[in-house]
């Protein structure tokens, strides 16, 4: 099941020379995005506080298929692709929400970490299960 995790526009300072948005800014938009699909399972600021443990990333797979222009009204929508005992792969969809047409999709592959540790954790029973529920249908990253 995917969630909403952005809604805004392209601002000009986020553009090359050539007017169009620039990668660096697409990558800003998936982490940020991030924290709201990881909220929909239970991996909120406080729970990172508090359990000291939080996914990080080791890998990023980023498809651009539509440029975007400074003004441009854009939704991200992201859900979880896999969860294991200590992984999940988050799914993002970037938008162009006047025409519809997919902009950005991004596979993000993390690994539960103990920050204390410095090492790979479980993920805890109730964020798995959260993230078994929010798994999204098969053929949803395509």
């Amino acid at each position: 099941m995917f969630v909403e995790s952005h809604l805004g526009r392209v601002s000009p300072i986020e553009c090359d020379q050539l007017g169009h948005m620039n990668v660096q800014f697409y990558v800003a938009k998936v982490s940020d995005a991030a924290w709201h699909v990881m909220a929909s399972i239970g991996i909120t600021p406080d729970y990172i506080r508090e359990r000291r443990r939080a996914p990080a990333a080791v890998r990023q797979d980023v498809f651009y298929l539509k440029e975007l222009l400074a003004g441009d009204l854009v939704r991200m929508d992201s859900g979880v692709l896999e969860v294991s005992e200590r992984k999940i792969t988050f799914f993002h969809r970037l938008t162009n929400v006047e025409t519809g047409h997919v902009a950005m999709k991004s596979r993000v592959f993390t690994v539960m970490m103990d920050l204390d540790a410095r090492r790979s954790t479980a993920l805890d029973p109730d964020v798995f299960a959260r993230a078994r529920e929010r798994l999204l249908p098969v053929g949803s990253d395509e």
